[in-house]
């Protein structure tokens, strides 16, 4: 009997963990959450051969975000929300026609939405980060504008200036460089964006407004469009003009 209610005991805890999870109340190990993020974008195909990788989220503490890709991201790229047990494909990177960049912002702010965040500047300048990072941008090349006329004068100078104000921009706070104020939904939030994966590599001046729930309200990007390199290629939001 001492081991039939050992047993039960042990079954117990399991399902109760399971059903914290499956509520998202308590977060799964790491790989777990990998592995759902895996099956929801690759099954019934060459799950073995896929290749996960987490998008750093900080403000989001149930809600993770992953890159998953399958033959070098020729075959499925996609980018899935795990919170709990529960996945949500979130954009499809591979899709043809593409998927408009309303449709995946549409989804994305949902699955945020959901987790009923109450920011404050820094974490709007976080949250910020966050969506960069789904498109595939890089927040060590954020400018201030001290920064960008270092690289309109390395641009003039030549390739190894240009090189050397990069690696100086390489900085783990480089999100710091986001100017965030309070506006009458949110944040207003404004940086200079060094697009060096664009042919010209453009200065773009980015613009967005934050809801203090973390929803994307508005993005404008002015110079030339935004485009991605490891999650998507489609800026989120506005047209620039």
């Amino acid at each position: 009997m001492r081991i039939l209610r050992l047993v039960a005991g042990a079954l117990l805890g399991v399902v109760a963990v399971a059903l914290l999870w499956g509520l998202g109340i308590v977060q799964p190990p790491e790989s777990v959450s990998r592995r759902i993020a895996l099956f929801a974008a690759a099954y019934p195909g060459h799950v073995a051969a896929a290749e996960v990788e987490r998008i750093p989220c900080p403000p989001l503490a149930r809600l993770r975000f992953y890159v998953v890709c399958t033959e070098g991201c020729e075959g499925v790229w996609r980018i899935v929300g795990v919170r709990g047990l529960d996945a949500d494909n979130l954009a499809n990177l591979n899709r043809l026609p593409p998927e408009s960049s309303d449709e995946v912002r549409l989804r994305t702010n949902e699955a945020i939405a959901r987790e009923r965040l109450r920011l404050d500047a820094e974490g709007a300048r976080q949250m910020i980060g966050c969506y960069l990072r789904l498109e595939g941008l890089h927040p060590e090349l954020l400018l201030r504008e001290a920064d960008r006329e270092a690289v309109e004068r390395a641009r003039a100078a030549g390739e190894e200036a240009m090189a050397s104000v990069a690696e100086a921009l390489d900085d783990p706070e480089a999100l710091a460089r986001i100017a965030v104020a309070p506006a009458a939904d949110g944040f207003a939030a404004r940086a200079y964006y060094w697009d060096t994966e664009r042919e010209g590599r453009p200065v773009l001046d980015l613009a967005w407004t934050l809801g203090r729930d973390g929803r994307i309200l508005a993005f404008e990007a002015r110079g030339a469009p935004v485009t991605g390199g490891t999650a998507s290629g489609n800026s989120p939001g506005t047209p620039p003009t």
